[in-house]
């Protein structure tokens, strides 16, 4: 039970915070999904607010893969190829990314779909500093999650003059599918 001066803690802040966080570990799904569906549904000021914790989560996350390679980089790497859509070309790609440009690598990394988790891997084995990483995955994360979020609020805005709610969300549904589908099968390589 909460008193008045505990904040309540609300399901969909934990599911942004934790969804941030699996995300930047091993889940494959990105926090944009459940951020533009709130967004849509609930409108900006509180999807915003959940992408500061989704960010939050992703700074967390990134530093349990950053000590993961520390320890043992290979198993990362490893790891990493089991999940959809990232195969060796891509770690090495970060690596040589992060190796050339540092933690700042990762600045462009998620406009360009490639996953944070490989930034925080690469960060991790090439012995960068964890703070480095913590502190340029605030901006890195939160730039994207911000932009998903005002596109979607915006959208949600003008089709709202001509599309039901509920055929706003088969079209949120649909776009998800197909940027995953191209995705994960490679069509978009």
């Amino acid at each position: 039970m909460t008193t008045a001066a505990e904040p309540r803690v609300q399901t969909g802040d934990r599911l942004a915070f934790g969804w941030g966080f699996g995300e930047a570990v091993l889940f494959f799904v990105i926090p944009d999904v459940f951020l533009t569906l709130v967004a849509i549904r609930l409108g900006f000021r509180r999807s915003i607010r959940l992408a500061g914790l989704a960010t939050m989560g992703a700074v967390l996350g990134g530093l349990v893969v950053y000590a993961w390679a520390a320890l043992h980089p290979a198993s990362g790497a490893a790891v990493m190829q089991l999940l959809p859509g990232i195969d060796a070309a891509m770690i090495d790609g970060v690596a040589a990314d992060v190796a050339a440009n540092g933690n700042a690598a990762l600045l462009a990394g998620p406009w360009q779909g490639r996953p944070y988790k490989l930034f925080a891997l690469a960060s991790g084995d090439l012995g960068l500093s964890p703070i480095g990483l913590a502190l340029i995955t605030i901006p890195g994360r939160f730039a994207r999650f911000a932009a998903a979020v005002a596109v979607a609020s915006y959208l949600r805005r003008f089709f709202a003059r001509w599309l039901t709610q509920e055929t706003i969300l088969v079209l949120w549904a649909g776009f998800w599918l197909l940027v995953y589908a191209a995705y994960w099968f490679g069509l978009s390589r």
